[in-house]
C-alpha cells in the first residue's frame, strides 16, 4: 500500500520549497494526511509517535483516520511533536501543486506553534461577537476591492491608502476586542496564506462582491496575505525587518500605514453597498436555516445537561444560532467538567451538535439528533460510529418520547 500518487507528488514539491519566511522549513515539518482510507505520516524526523504505525517508506501508515486528525490544522502527535494535518477528502481533487501549497500552509501553523509571538495570540471566541451589519460588510467589500487593485496595479500606494481608509471606516464600528481579533487572525491565518501563495507564486484571490458574505475569520486569510504581499512590494530587500516587526506584535495594517502614509478617502460603490445589504440579510436567513435543518433531522435525539468543557472544535464550521446557542456543524470534542464528571465524553466528526452555556468552552447543555441506538454494557451508555462518539454513565441516561435525556452531576 503506497500513498496516493497526488500526495507523493505534492510531498516532492514541498521538499523543494524555496525560502518563504525566516526560520520556516516546511521540508522538515512532520506532515500528517488522511487519504480516505489510511493516515500517512511523512517527514517525521524519527521513529513513529506511537505503536500502531506501520513503516511505509519514506514514512509511516496508520489504519483509517488517525483519531486526532479532525480538521486541516496543526496538531500534536502522541509523542508531543507537532504535525501539519490535512484531510484529503475535504479538498476535493486538488492537483499536486495545490496540495503541496495547502501542506505548506498547515506546516506554517506548526512553525507558529514553535515560535512564541503575540502575532499568533488570537481568541477564537471573539469571532462569535463580530457583527454582520451591512455598514461593516460594505466597508469590508470596499477594502477588498482596494487591496486587489494595490496587488495588481503598478501604482499600488494610492489604492493601498484607500484600503486603509475603508479599514478605518469599518474599525470605527467595531470594539477594541473585535479589532484585535481581526488583526491577530490576519497574522495567524493571513500569514499562513501568504506563505502558501508565495509558494504558488501568485497573489491571494480577492473578490470584492463576495467579501460581505465571508465571516471575519475567513476574510482574514485573504486580507492578511494581501497586506503581507504589499509589505514585500514596499521593500523586498528589507523583508526581515517587517517580518520581525510582525513577530514583535505589530499588526500588518499598521506596518503598511507606516510605509504608505495616511489613509486616502475613496467614494463608495453602489454595487458593493447592495451586496453588503444582501449579505447581511442572507446571513440572518442562513442562521435560521441552519437551526431549522438541525431540528428537522429524523431519528432519536439525546439532550444532555451538566457541566462539560470543550476540548476541540472546528472554528470554520461553528455558527451562533438565534438565541445564542452554538451549532458545531462539523466537529466538537466534549468532556465532563464537573467535580465528578464520571468520564463523560462526546465527540463528533461530520455530525452536528448544538451546545449552550455561558461561553464556548463551558457547556451546560448539548443536543444531538439523528442518533443510532446505543449499547449499554458495563455501566456505560455508548454510541460509536465513524462520525460520533458518546460515552456516558448508563445511570445518567433516561429514555423519553424523543430519544433520551441525560443529566450529569
Amino acid at each position: 500500500m503506497q500513498p496516493p500518487a497526488t500526495l507523493s507528488a505534492a510531498l516532492a514539491r514541498v521538499a523543494q520549497a524555496p525560502a518563504l519566511w525566516p526560520g520556516f522549513t516546511p521540508q522538515r515539518t512532520p506532515l500528517l494526511t488522511f487519504d480516505g482510507t489510511h493516515t500517512w505520516l511523512h517527514q517525521s524526523g524519527g521513529p513513529p509517535p506511537g505503536p500502531d504505525w506501520t513503516a511505509q517508506a519514506p514514512g509511516w501508515r496508520w489504519p483509517g483516520r488517525h483519531p486526532d486528525l479532525n480538521a486541516n490544522t496543526a496538531l500534536p502527535l502522541e509523542d508531543g511533536r507537532w504535525a501539519a494535518g490535512v484531510l484529503l477528502p475535504s479538498l476535493g481533487e486538488p492537483d499536486a501543486r495545490t496540495l503541496a501549497a495547502i501542506l505548506v500552509h498547515e506546516a506554517f501553523h506548526v512553525y507558529q506553534h514553535a515560535t512564541p509571538s503575540a502575532a499568533w495570540e488570537v481568541n477564537e471566541l471573539d469571532a462569535l461577537t463580530y457583527p454582520a451589519h451591512a455598514d461593516i460588510l460594505h466597508a469590508r467589500a470596499e477594502e477588498t476591492r482596494c487591496l486587489r487593485r494595490a496587488l495588481h496595479e503598478p501604482d499600488w500606494t494610492a489604492p493601498a491608502r484607500q484600503a486603509l481608509f475603508w479599514r478605518g471606516q469599518r474599525h470605527a464600528l467595531l470594539t477594541d476586542t473585535q479589532r484585535t481579533f481581526e488583526a491577530r487572525m490576519e497574522t495567524r491565518e493571513g500569514l499562513a496564506t501568504y506563505v502558501e501563495t508565495r509558494f504558488l507564486r501568485q497573489f491571494p484571490a480577492l473578490a470584492a462582491a463576495a467579501a460581505p458574505g465571508l465571516g471575519p475569520r475567513r476574510w482574514a486569510y485573504g486580507s492578511g496575505a494581501a497586506l503581507a504581499h504589499l509589505l514585500d512590494r514596499h521593500a523586498p530587500d528589507r523583508q526581515p525587518l517587517w517580518q520581525q516587526a510582525v513577530l514583535d506584535g505589530q499588526p500588518l495594517a499598521d506596518l503598511l500605514l507606516e510605509r504608505t502614509g495616511p489613509p486616502r478617502p475613496a467614494a463608495p460603490h453602489p454595487d458593493l453597498q447592495a451586496a453588503a445589504h444582501q449579505a447581511a440579510a442572507t446571513h440572518a436567513a442562513q442562521l435560521q436555516a441552519q437551526l431549522d435543518a438541525f431540528q428537522a433531522q429524523p431519528g432519536p435525539r439525546l439532550h444532555l445537561r451538566g457541566a462539560l468543557r470543550v476540548c476541540g472544535f472546528d472554528p470554520m464550521n461553528l455558527h451562533v444560532l438565534p438565541g445564542g446557542d452554538l451549532l458545531h456543524a462539523r466537529h466538537v470534542q466534549l468532556r465532563g467538567a464537573g467535580p465528578d464528571d464520571l468520564h463523560a465524553q462526546l465527540g463528533t466528526f461530520g455530525h452536528p451538535a448544538r451546545t449552550g452555556g455561558p461561553t464556548l468552552p463551558h457547556v451546560q447543555e448539548v443536543t444531538l439528533r439523528a442518533l443510532p441506538h446505543p449499547t449499554v454494557q458495563g455501566g456505560r451508555w455508548q454510541i460509536r460510529t465513524p462520525g460520533l462518539t458518546v460515552d456516558l454513565p448508563a445511570d445518567a441516561v433516561r429514555p423519553d418520547a424523543d430519544g433520551w435525556t441525560a443529566r450529569l452531576p
